[in-house]
């Protein structure tokens, strides 16, 4: 099978799914966390490309 815009709409669902599960069971400052860390590896990923 061809891999397109269908796999890209599946991995995008499940990830969904998976952050909406997650708000329901962990605590509020379990997601600044992750935001902090999602942006520091933004950050990183932006400057090792450019």
């Amino acid at each position: 099978m061809r891999r397109g815009r269908r796999c890209l709409w599946g991995i995008a669902a499940v990830i969904a799914g998976l952050v909406i599960f997650l708000a329901l069971v962990l605590p509020a400052k379990f997601w600044w966390f992750a935001l902090a860390a999602g942006l520091i590896g933004f950050g990183l990923w932006v400057m090792r490309c450019c």
